[in-house]
């Protein structure tokens, strides 16, 4: 009320109502809060949970094709979805990409173990493809396992700090989710994904320069080969996993056996691959830098740094910005018509930056799902 005015019924009760809101929201604003952040969790993992039902009877769909009953797959598809590997220790760092690569070996074995067990009439190649299914509904089971696990936690527990944690991560979480369930249709029917853009490139400017799938060497390292072309009198070696079935390979050894094959005559290394773009940049924008553009967790950029630090060789990358949705997902046009602008790119950096007789390794790394030879 204001001073000295005539008071009257319903300004009390305004005043009254306004003192009450007060009380209330300062007395239990912070339950208030909890409870909608609790809400907005529970439809993030209503979201969740489609997701991750609709990737695993897509992966048993796709997997009944080929010999085996349907209720064997559903079995064991969930007895895989459990499936984990425990890195290494590494309070002693000496010998850990070792280590590491070990795992990865054998965990890469397990799987294709798998996959031929559930799918004996499927190809190599269809094979290669099953894995990548698998590991999408894999990934989309655990992410809605460990949001499901937090949530519970923070509302048994009453811990604020749990809750908000997960309700203010949920919007990323649902965004990589989604990107991953949309990904699942195209590993199913081996379609051409985002992250195939460096192999597609590299086999693209071979076959340029006379190379044909008859020309290609296999298996230089586990599911990785090369073609070998004359360009401009330098001796390029193109390497990239063997497609079209759904697989990275090795790359990174690739390119250390053939510098130790070659020593001082490997005068340049060029690996082209996708990167993450940065919100508001273009998608398919291509850039360039120094390093070692693949993806491992540490041995493969590990060989290729180390190697080509004994020997000299310099490192150059030529990256195309993806978004993680367009990575995993069917080909987006905007990243396909980048390919000319690489290609430019890449015998600019060959005339530039090498000489006649030299050898320059050039690497195409990702997945080579719907990508032949």
């Amino acid at each position: 009320m204001q001073f000295g005015a005539e008071p009257n019924e319903f300004s009390w009760i305004i005043n009254l109502a306004f003192f009450a809101f007060i009380m209330i929201f300062s007395l239990y604003g912070q339950k208030i809060q909890m409870w909608q952040w609790l809400k907005q969790i529970e439809m993030g993992l209503i979201e969740l949970k489609k997701m991750a039902v609709e990737s695993r009877q897509t992966a048993i769909d796709t997997f009944k094709a080929y010999g085996r009953d349907v209720e064997f797959i559903a079995k064991e598809i969930d007895r895989w979805s459990d499936f984990f590997t425990i890195m290494p220790v590494d309070l002693d760092p000496s010998g850990v990409l070792e280590r590491i690569d070990h795992l990865f070996e054998q965990r890469s074995d397990r799987f294709k173990e798998f996959v031929a067990e559930l799918a004996p009439e499927a190809t190599d190649s269809e094979k290669l493809s099953l894995e990548n299914t698998l590991e999408v509904a894999q990934v989309l089971g655990l992410i809605f396992r460990i949001v499901r696990h937090f949530y519970i936690l923070g509302k048994k527990t009453g811990s604020t700090i749990i809750v908000m944690q997960v309700q203010m991560q949920m919007p990323e979480l649902l965004r990589l989710a989604k990107a991953y369930h949309g990904a699942i249709d195209a590993f199913a029917q081996g379609k051409p994904i985002g992250d195939t853009i460096g192999p597609l490139i590299v086999t693209k400017f071979a076959r340029e320069y006379g190379a044909t799938p008859d020309s290609y060497v296999q298996e230089v390292t586990r599911e990785v080969g090369y073609y070998k072309i004359d360009v401009d009198r330098r001796t390029v070696y193109v390497v990239r996993a063997t497609g079209p079935g759904g697989t990275v390979g090795k790359p990174g050894f690739a390119i250390k056996k053939l510098v130790d094959e070659h020593k001082e005559k490997v005068t340049r290394i060029i690996t082209i691959d996708a990167a993450l773009k940065l919100e508001g940049e273009r998608m398919g924008r291509v850039a360039e830098g120094t390093g070692a553009a693949i993806g491992d967790i540490g041995p493969e950029k590990h060989a290729i740094e180390q190697t080509a630090t004994e020997q000299g060789i310099g490192i150059e990358a030529i990256v195309i910005k993806e978004n993680e949705e367009v990575a995993v997902g069917v080909m987006d046009k905007r990243v396909l018509d980048a390919v000319p602008e690489v290609i430019e790119r890449i015998k600019s950096a060959i005339q530039n930056r090498t000489k006649e007789g030299d050898y320059v390794i050039l690497a195409g790394i990702g997945n080579t799902i719907g990508v032949g030879l």
